[in-house]
């Protein structure tokens, strides 16, 4: 299977010009806050004035339409059927982001195969032009779709909390990533700590053990305190930053939205008024 997930990477678009650029976040394991984290990134990098698209790809379980607060009647499985373009698709969250959601769980008989999932991503940049970036918020877990989406990435954002299940799976799922494509830009977000140095120390272990039998380490993105901000902004399905713009989630995810945005991002988000009035135009038509 590894050879045919690295045959069908080619039939994925690599980044062009006046396209968006694509960040996966993925996990090992469930319930480790990737869902919260990815949102939430969204969230602050749209603050500062970029065009964001939330995508949910787990299409069995996505909750984030829930996270959101978002009320979707069309998603990832309309667009992947080809019954509407992506701006018809989405839904709009605030001014500056929208998502793609997953609200309507079940199979997808378009969505059955890698290369099917490799179809979805080409499609999705090639109608990305409203866009600065595109997160994907991925199945938990070792997938081969999850894998052809974060290959056709441009970063992709392994989260992992300090338990040895969640060390274990995130390690499990580095590893199929690399032996898959070497090449791939995979980073680690250490959540739920308690300290600087458990993040460090975790990355550390994590290093060693890519280090050597892989013979690659990941680097170490970002690391976030245990917050209960979370749990009160999940409860009210707010941003963390519309809960508790001073905590230190916020903190951490604003830093990594800034990181992320001059990694990635143009360095001025130009166009934005004109892309948010035409978003806007296509909603307002479709009542």
């Amino acid at each position: 299977m590894v050879n045919r997930l690295s045959l069908v990477q080619s039939q994925v678009d690599a980044p062009v010009p006046g396209k968006a650029r694509v960040i996966s976040v993925l996990s090992g394991k469930g319930g480790v806050g990737k869902s919260i984290i990815a949102f939430n990134l969204a969230y602050q990098i749209a603050s500062l004035g970029y065009r964001l698209l939330l995508v949910d790809a787990d299409v069995s379980s996505g909750n984030l339409h829930i996270l959101t607060n978002a009320v979707c009647h069309s998603g990832i499985k309309q667009f992947a059927s080809g019954q509407l373009s992506l701006g018809q698709a989405v839904t709009r969250v605030n001014g500056q982001m929208d998502i793609l959601a997953a609200s309507d769980p079940g199979p997808i008989p378009e969505l059955e195969d890698v290369t099917a999932w490799a179809r979805l991503m080409a499609r999705l940049r090639e109608q990305s032009s409203p866009y600065h970036g595109i997160i994907i918020d991925h199945s938990s877990g070792v997938s081969n779709h999850a894998t052809v989406l974060a290959h056709a990435s441009d970063l992709s954002l392994l989260v992992l909390v300090p338990e040895l299940t969640s060390i274990a799976d995130a390690y499990g799922l580095y590893k199929y990533l690399i032996q898959t494509n070497e090449n791939i830009d995979c980073r680690l977000c250490v959540n739920r700590v308690q300290s600087e140095q458990e993040a460090s120390y975790i990355h550390q272990r994590f290093g060693a053990l890519a280090d050597r039998f892989l013979g690659q380490v990941p680097a170490l993105m970002c690391w976030m305190f245990e917050d209960p901000t979370v749990a009160a902004a999940l409860a009210a399905q707010k941003p963390l930053a519309e809960v508790d713009p001073d905590g230190s989630a916020v903190q951490s995810l604003a830093a990594l939205g800034r990181e992320i945005v001059n990694d990635l991002l143009p360095s001025e988000p130009a166009g934005s008024m004109e892309m948010i009035k035409e978003t806007t135009t296509v909603a307002d038509i479709r009542g």
